[in-house]
């Protein structure tokens, strides 16, 4: 069974907590995309001004987080472009027009230098976002990694609700 089957075959089991499956979705992801150290999956508030972290895989240390708020107010070019453009690709985050404003707040302090996002949809509306970065070195995602996170993120948003 490949990968994303496998994906497949635990987010539609119902006896897998909604939990358990988020973090199939981190680890999953990052034993994917190559250079995805951190995966986290995040949520919209209901005004799109807001996303919170409801899950963090962090492969450097083997830890999850959950919690962390960015708001628009913050971070308004990222938050225009991830609901006009479905995903960014920053594998010069610090750089790279819609990302930049992360640097002194989130990626300086956390040492990453990439990002792979992928919007999360239920319904056709934006729900969440699927996020990989890379820490403490760039990479060039290919456009099989870019694909391989659009077919997550849409099982991913078929099969749970996540509720904001």
């Amino acid at each position: 069974m490949d990968a994303i089957t496998s994906l497949t075959a635990k987010l539609t089991n119902p006896k897998i907590s909604v939990h358990d499956k988020l973090i199939e979705i981190c680890q999953r992801t990052h034993q994917l995309i190559e250079g995805s150290d951190r995966v986290s999956l995040w949520v919209f508030s209901k005004d799109f001004n807001k996303i919170t972290s409801i899950l963090c895989y962090d492969s450097t240390s083997g830890s999850f987080t959950s919690g962390h708020e960015l708001t628009r107010e913050d971070y308004n070019d990222y938050f225009d472009a991830i609901l006009n453009k479905d995903v960014i690709y920053a594998p010069q985050a610090r750089e790279n027009l819609f990302t930049l404003c992360f640097n002194e707040t989130y990626f300086e302090p956390l040492n990453i230098y990439s990002l792979l996002d992928f919007i999360l949809h239920k319904d056709f509306e934006p729900i969440g976002i699927i996020c990989c970065e890379s820490v403490g070195k760039e990479t060039q995602w290919t456009d099989d990694d870019i694909e391989i996170l659009r077919r997550i993120s849409n099982i991913s948003s078929f099969y749970f609700q996540v509720n904001s």
